[in-house]
């Protein structure tokens, strides 16, 4: 997730590594990793996914550090409470700490990054956990979206695929997240979808049924998705089932954004469920009945608030899941980096409040208001 400002008008609408930190005895799991006999197409993955989270700030940018020993607990934790999509955010091409993991000029995957190794590592110890998901993707890949880079996107990912390619097929790959230029503009959809259908094929030329998602050209709004995809010629034609949309959620903005002021809103049913009912118009005509898939969504509260006590918050996150996208066959991934969206406390390696609770569509208030003195 990019945290800027300008979302506010968008969004309105193959051998496993010990890594550091990951012990001998983690690996031994290695066997449930493998590639299942048949694959689940996208729908039938949808309908198990469910509820899910995000491993923000980890391998996208430099908030924690990028390993096994500090991505295990809140794995745990989160599976723990029967959430079964776990999505990976990885910046590939552009400096993370010093390194990248793949050439910006190329999109050579280097094999010998540290990083690489405790990334697979994640990777395959989140997969020996029974049921759950995965979804990879690139990330903040900058350059490469300013310069329309699709010889570098389609390396990219072709590496990626020989990398995982025999990693059962719970690991799904999300090609290219929030596509926007470096002032914020929308990439041209033409050029991203020549970007994406490269990706897609080399993709596919590895695997015929690993699920692929794709999504919108800048901010992954709900209403991005009618004018980037007006038709599916460069994914398959519309007649691939192992393809997945996906659209972010911070609707309202002024809710739902990192330092937008006070958490008072008086947000609405209609403001959670409204980009939802775009997207599923859209999967059910021009996506041929694709499945959507929600794959961020929360409030930054933490970037105002020094703790969390605010009830409007609270039952944002108690409607979002389970009124409305459970309702709508739509599996979510909460945006959880640990930091301004906190869910899961790094530091205590806990759930340090209850929006945890939330999610499953009841939790504790702080008196009956809903717009306590908390939210100010």
């Amino acid at each position: 997730m990019s945290k800027n400002w300008a979302r506010a008008a968008m969004l309105g609408a193959a051998v496993l590594t010990i890594a550091p930190g990951c012990s001998a005895a983690a690996m031994a799991t290695a066997p449930s990793i493998a590639q299942s006999l048949s694959a689940s197409t996208a729908r039938e993955a949808a309908a198990h996914m469910g509820k899910g989270f995000n491993l923000g700030q980890m391998f996208d940018n430099t908030q924690h550090p990028p390993t096994l020993e500090a991505a295990r607990p809140k794995i745990d934790a989160y599976y723990a409470r029967g959430f079964r999509n776990l999505r990976i955010p990885v910046t590939w091409t552009e400096d993370v700490g010093g390194t990248t993991l793949a050439d910006p000029d190329t999109g050579r995957i280097d094999l010998a990054s540290p990083r690489l190794a405790a990334l697979t590592a994640v990777i395959d110890y989140a997969l020996s956990k029974p049921g759950l998901y995965v979804v990879l993707n690139a990330h903040h890949e900058k350059r490469l979206k300013e310069d329309g880079r699709g010889d570098v996107l389609e390396q990219l990912w072709t590496d990626i695929s020989d990398r995982f390619g025999d990693r059962d097929h719970r690991l799904i790959f999300e090609i290219l997240n929030e596509p926007h230029l470096a002032n914020h503009d929308p990439m041209s959809p033409a050029v991203l979808r020549r970007m994406t259908g490269r990706a897609y094929d080399r993709i596919r030329a590895r695997d015929a049924e690993r699920i692929i998602i794709i999504g919108g050209n800048q901010w992954f709004g709900a209403d991005e998705m009618a004018r980037t995809w007006p038709n599916l010629s460069a994914v398959g034609d519309g007649r691939d089932p192992y393809l997945m949309a996906t659209f972010h959620h911070y609707n309202p903005w002024a809710f739902a954004g990192d330092n937008q002021g006070d958490y008072a809103d008086a947000w609405t049913d209609a403001d959670i469920r409204g980009p939802m009912e775009i997207m599923a118009r859209w999967a059910s005509t021009t996506g041929a009945g694709m499945p959507v898939y929600i794959g961020e969504w929360g409030v930054g509260w933490h970037s105002r608030l020094p703790t969390m006590n605010c009830n409007n918050v609270r039952l944002f996150y108690s409607r979002f899941n389970q009124t409305h996208a459970a309702d709508m066959g739509m599996p979510t991934a909460v945006w959880d980096d640990g930091g301004w969206f906190q869910v899961f406390d790094h530091s205590t390696n806990s759930f340090s409040h209850n929006l945890i609770d939330c999610i499953d569509g009841a939790c504790t208030w702080a008196g009956e208001e809903r717009f306590n003195a908390d939210c100010l």
